[in-house]
């Protein structure tokens, strides 16, 4: 243990040299740092703490300490995110947010992150999920939250917030039963957090102890005057076993248009019931008729509903289907993987793809931003025309979570010159997309490198200095089981 892991002095902390200690103690001090400037509200101690990271980022850090250097950092730039001048609620553009999420993400994706503690791993979880939140990007935050407590199930802060999180979903919920069944699993989750026997993972949380106790006392309250029944369970999940296992397919991935789905995986949610509020506006010419933004959500919702149904038949067909019999194609001799399966999972994604465009276009219209319809995309209508990266005079500010969750989330998937992307397999998204649509993309199967029997001399490429005599490669079989793959662009 270095000789200044237990001191409270922030001024003496701030005139050590991290050159001189070692990479655990160096990750130590800056972890220090950070904890009392944040305590202090000193932006002099962050400063420091940064100069602490960055002489350690240039360490050849192992694993583990990588993986910590990324968590302390997301530290940092959270505490800067609440002690600037500019930090407000429904900031949409911010530096720090963008930081601390990368910071985060990196963490959890690292190669040393399995290395970690139990609790330390919960904790950087448990911090993706607080930030995924606060940006609108809730049910992401709910899957978080949810990794950690499957580390450490009785965790008092992945509890308390998660049901902060669910709480705030419920309330923008206008189906009476969703919001019941959300609120419920919210007050659930915070009576857990104040159970007696929740570990508390750090020094200094009583407020947010405090906060919890006061959220359940008043669901409590709520749940007791509104009493709503929900079968939860015992529903029919289909009439067949394709169908049943279709359905808790989705299920365990929170694929249904359902926000309880998003809550657990309740038969009940095995449904894409979630429908819009009531909307009134003017039809068509001032006349009445259906806004268009129905037509546009019913369209999206189809559209989804099919893209994730071709995905899972792609993902789980056997043998080859009856499409493929008689198509011949040449065996290029790195184990293709071809077939109407492979197809039909490429046409899945450029399905889901072609959704955010769809998203933009509905959003335009109904938020009357005013972008022309042959040019309004994803990743431009957050934005002035002509004037870069300019936010929109709209949506600047404006208190809609679930719509700042999309703006944030269009940093995710677009081109390599998005200077903001805070996903780091944002561009590999973007990329095979692309790929997808202007070019090709092949997939090998790398089971079939380890099973596979060598080909026979007719079978092996002929020489091609003799083109007369030269026969075509032989066939490849078509596969339609997805094993190991690597995906290839071209």
């Amino acid at each position: 243990m270095a000789d200044f892991e237990n001191s409270p002095d922030l001024t003496k902390l701030m005139t050590i040299d991290p050159t001189c200690l070692s990479d655990n103690d160096a990750m130590t001090l800056a972890a220090l740092l950070v904890d009392l400037s944040t305590e202090a509200a000193r932006a002099g101690g962050l400063d420091r703490a940064e100069a602490v990271l960055t002489s350690l980022e240039v360490r050849d850090l192992d694993p583990a300490h990588r993986a910590r250097w990324h968590y302390f950092t997301a530290n940092l730039w959270s505490t800067r995110r609440h002690q600037s001048l500019t930090h407000q609620t429904w900031t949409w553009r911010s530096n720090e947010i963008d930081q601390e999420l990368l910071a985060l993400r990196r963490a959890v994706a690292s190669e040393g992150f399995e290395s970690l503690g139990l609790i330390q791993r919960a904790q950087a979880l448990t911090n993706l999920g607080n930030i995924l939140n606060h940006i609108g990007r809730f049910v992401e935050a709910i899957e978080a939250w949810d990794r950690a407590l499957a580390l450490v199930p009785n965790m008092a802060m992945a509890n308390g917030n998660r049901g902060i999180g669910l709480s705030h979903y419920a309330a923008g919920l206008h189906d009476p039963g969703h919001n019941y069944v959300l609120a419920a699993a919210a007050h659930q989750a915070f009576r857990r957090a104040i159970d007696p026997n929740a570990i508390i993972e750090s020094d200094g949380l009583e407020p947010a102890l405090d906060y919890f106790a006061k959220h359940a006392q008043a669901l409590d309250a709520y749940l007791t005057a509104n009493p709503v029944e929900v079968d939860l369970h015992g529903h029919s999940l289909g009439r067949g076993r394709r169908e049943r296992e279709y359905r808790r397919w989705c299920l365990a991935r929170r694929l249904f248009i359902n926000p309880l789905n998003d809550a657990a995986p309740f038969e009940i949610a095995a449904r894409d019931v979630m429908m819009l509020p009531s909307i009134t506006v003017v039809g068509l010419d001032g006349g009445p008729g259906p806004p268009p933004v129905i037509a546009y959500f019913n369209l999206m919702k189809q559209e989804y509903a099919a893209a994730r149904f071709a995905c899972w038949e792609g993902l789980t067909a056997s043998g080859v289907h009856f499409a493929d019999r008689g198509v011949q194609v040449y065996n290029t001799l790195d184990y293709p993987a071809v077939g109407f399966a492979v197809e039909r999972l490429k046409m899945a994604f450029r399905g889901a793809y072609s959704i955010f465009d769809k998203v933009a276009f509905c959003l335009n219209t109904y938020l009357g931003l005013g972008h022309p319809e042959r040019q309004v995309s994803f990743r431009n209508l957050w934005f002035v025309k002509g004037r870069g990266k300019a936010l929109h005079p709209n949506l600047d500010g404006l208190a809609n979570w679930p719509l700042r969750g999309l703006f944030w989330l269009s940093k995710d998937v677009f081109e390599n010159d998005f200077k903001d992307v805070t996903e780091p397999d944002a561009q590999a998204i973007y990329e095979l997309r692309n790929h997808l649509e202007h070019k090709f993309v092949s997939v090998h199967d790398m089971f079939l490198r380890a099973v596979s029997i060598s080909p026979s001399p007719r079978q092996r490429p002929a020489s091609l200095t003799s083109p007369s005599k030269t026969s075509p490669p032989a066939p490849a079989a078509n596969s339609s089981s997805l094993g190991p793959r690597s995906c290839t662009s071209r």
